[in-house]
Formats: C-alpha cells, sequence, structure tokens
C-alpha cells in the first residue's frame, strides 16, 4: 500500500510539474497549451489526492498522513534530482 501511495504520489507531482511551461517545453519541446495545462493540473490533484488513501490505508490515519506528507517530500526531491541530472529528451 505504501508503495502504491508513494508511485500516485510520484506521478501527481510529475503531472502537476509537466502542467508548467517551462517543465512542458523542456520534455515536448513545445508549450502547453491552456486547455493542456489546465487538463494536466487537475490529473495531477486528482493523483495527489488518490495517493492519500493506500497511505491511511496502510499507516491508520493520523500517522498516514503525516507518511504521506513524508512521501511527498520523498517524491518532490526525486523528481528534482531527475530533471536537475537527467538530459534533455532528443527533438523527434
Amino acid at each position: 500500500m505504501i508503495a502504491l501511495s508513494f508511485l500516485l504520489a510520484l506521478a501527481g507531482l510529475a503531472t502537476m510539474g509537466l502542467s508548467q511551461t517551462q517543465h512542458h517545453g523542456w520534455l515536448f519541446h513545445r508549450p502547453a497549451t491552456a486547455a493542456r495545462s489546465a487538463r494536466l493540473r487537475w490529473a495531477g490533484l486528482l493523483l495527489l489526492a488518490t495517493s492519500l488513501l493506500p497511505a491511511m490505508r496502510g499507516w491508520g490515519a493520523i500517522i498516514g498522513l503525516v507518511g504521506w506528507l513524508g512521501l511527498l517530500s520523498l517524491a518532490a526531491a526525486l523528481l528534482l534530482l531527475a530533471r536537475t541530472y537527467l538530459p534533455q529528451p532528443p527533438r523527434r
């Protein structure tokens, strides 16, 4: 359950990052449209909210909430390191 929560948080943060013009342009080599940014933002928010449920189910309500915040921090750090040290994808 905890791994599922981490993966959902990672996907949610990555999706919310892609809703920003700079990160979307870095990966896809074109800016995101306003409609695509909004859809990505909502999808990321939904994934983040969904990632709370397995954490609370695995650890209980109070510890699950605190553990989920730790998982969010870990996922954000992983995405930060990936964005910093991975080379930009080649143009197609």
